[in-house]
């Protein structure tokens, strides 16, 4: 993964928070699911954050609270998670196959 060093720098410093320094495939994933905005809640209420998280999925991957109240990086950091254990295709499956992550 070419954003591995990148990410390890920025998820060190603990004021880490601009989606502009996302790595690339997570900027794309965000950019789908809430154009970038780590606030966004659905009309539902049901998917929130950056990355659009249903709470089941939240706390599936350690998250706790409302995502669309955590920081970009603990936003992250759980994305991550979930992508290790599913891979993208599973973790995001519309927004995997728009922006062309695998």
């Amino acid at each position: 993964m070419e954003d591995r060093p990148i990410l390890e720098i920025f998820l060190l410093n603990p004021y880490f928070n601009d989606v502009e320094l996302l790595p690339s495939d997570y900027r794309k994933i965000a950019v789908c699911e809430s154009s970038l905005n780590p606030e966004a809640v659905n009309r539902t209420g049901k998917y929130r954050g950056l990355f659009q998280f249903d709470l089941r999925s939240w706390g599936y991957v350690g998250g706790t609270g409302d995502p669309a109240r955590a920081s970009v990086r603990e936003q992250l950091l759980r994305a991550q998670k979930l992508v290790k254990k599913q891979g993208f295709a599973r973790a995001f499956p519309q927004c995997s196959k728009k922006m062309g992550v695998k």
